[in-house]
């Protein structure tokens, strides 16, 4: 007996999701390698509705039993289960299977990080450098007491190197990467590139402006402002009552150079699938249109607790992804896309003339996401005057409102987006009306 036929004997409903995942990494630290190696880690995950009430349980093997009562007792506490499980039926694939990255060596991966480890040491001799690559696959398979089964096989790639220059009195630690499904969407030499850039910039420590000096975000420090609008366009938080965008739909939010689409299907674009979490078909979803705010996105509960249709935003692993197959679906995007505008950060560079460069954060999250405030300690950050980049800062806080800044602040939008944190495709943002404060 199937661990979903025993599931009915004590619950009215039930879903399993499973992921197999498959990798091969490659870990250098220090420069030198640490580890190479092959994993493969099955993630089940159980969800059952048991008088109305959710509960949810996930472990990483094969132990049905105890996956089965522990779902069962954490329905006792869970929260109302307004929805049913849906049918389940294959509908128009995506490409999200890369043969290519299969074809990926782990010498070649190795070569990949010798060749940071070289490039960067060449340039920067007292700079610690470390590198992680990956490839491989993750096979997802659910079913559920209302019928059908989906199986999905996608591929993974990843590249980070992380470097850090200890001088005495300061620590200058930077880190770039990507996550890709497709072999073409990962290029080792832009990513050291962007490394030696960065190291360039901050060879020296300068003074920040004061105030509200013009702030340009790179692509990878546009979570500050992306991170927020992930809250906004919750279906869940306009249920809540608590996205400043409930009932706004029509209505002109934002500036009319910003439109961000959910591409649930684009082909091997990092975060795309057939079917989300829950298994329902995904879709290209405009959530904001040349500043008109067009939808929201929707799991299974927020979709019944809004009378709303779902739109295949039932996810697993929190707002970026790093809670896998142990977190329970929840309303989440799949592929952010700005629309980009044009120029390259060197060209909004030269545009700002003064200002300051926003490339990484600490503490993502901090302020009060739910309003779309933010406040922020600046990880990497530069300083630009006449146009140029003059070197790095310290100590330096970045505060604001994003959807103050995206309506009355957004100055421009670069015409070079490059995938980041595996979620989403954005340029950088050039904007006014960030506060800066230096301690």
């Amino acid at each position: 007996m199937g661990i979903l036929e025993r599931a009915t004997q004590a619950a009215e409903s039930a879903e399993l999701y499973e992921e197999l995942r498959s990798t091969v990494d490659v870990t250098f630290r220090g420069g030198e390698i640490e580890k190479v190696a092959s994993r493969e880690i099955l993630g089940r995950a159980l969800r059952v509705i048991v008088d109305g009430r959710l509960g949810f349980a996930s472990t990483a093997g094969e132990d049905e039993e105890g996956l089965l009562q522990a779902a069962l007792a954490s329905a006792r506490h869970g929260d109302p289960a307004p929805f049913k499980f849906p049918k389940l039926s294959p509908g128009e694939e995506v490409e999200v299977l890369d043969e290519e990255v299969l074809g990926i060596s782990p010498d070649e991966l190795i070569s990949w990080g010798e060749e940071a480890v070289r490039a960067i040491r060449e340039e920067f001799p007292d700079v610690i450098v470390d590198v992680s690559l990956s490839r491989g696959t993750l096979k997802v398979r659910i079913e559920n007491t209302s019928g059908g089964e989906l199986t999905e096989r996608r591929s993974l790639l990843s590249m980070g190197i992380e470097a850090q220059w200890i001088r005495e009195g300061d620590i200058y630690l930077l880190w770039v990467g990507r996550t890709v499904r497709r072999r073409a969407d990962l290029v080792p030499e832009e990513l050291i590139a962007e490394a030696l850039k960065y190291l360039r910039w901050g060879e020296h420590v300068v003074p920040a402006p004061q105030g509200k000096p013009p702030v340009l975000f790179t692509p990878k420090g546009t979570v500050v402002l992306f991170l927020p609008l992930m809250v906004g366009f919750s279906g869940l938080s306009v249920v809540m009552g608590t996205s400043p965008l409930k009932g706004r739909i029509g209505e002109q939010a934002f500036d009319r150079k910003f439109t961000l689409v959910d591409e649930g299907r684009l082909p091997y674009g990092p975060s795309s699938r057939s079917f989300d979490d829950e298994g329902v078909p995904t879709s290209r979803l405009p959530l904001a249109e040349e500043g008109v705010v067009k939808n929201f996105f929707f799991d299974l509960r927020a979709a019944a607790l809004a009378d709303a249709d779902p739109t295949g935003s039932g996810i697993r692993g929190g707002m970026l992804g790093g809670g896998g197959f142990r977190t329970p679906p929840s309303p989440n995007v799949r592929n952010i896309v700005i629309q980009p505008g044009e120029g390259s950060l060197e060209d909004l560079i030269a545009e700002m003339r003064e200002g300051i460069i926003v490339a990484d954060v600490l503490g993502l999250g901090q302020g009060n996401i739910q309003s779309g405030a933010f406040s922020n300690n600046v990880g990497v950050g530069f300083v630009v005057k006449d146009g140029k980049v003059k070197g790095r800062l310290k100590n330096t806080m970045i505060a604001g409102n994003v959807y103050e800044v995206l309506k009355d602040g957004l100055k421009a939008i670069g015409g070079a987006p490059e995938w980041v944190y595996g979620t989403a495709y954005v340029p950088p943002i050039l904007a006014e009306g960030v506060s800066v404060v230096t301690r």
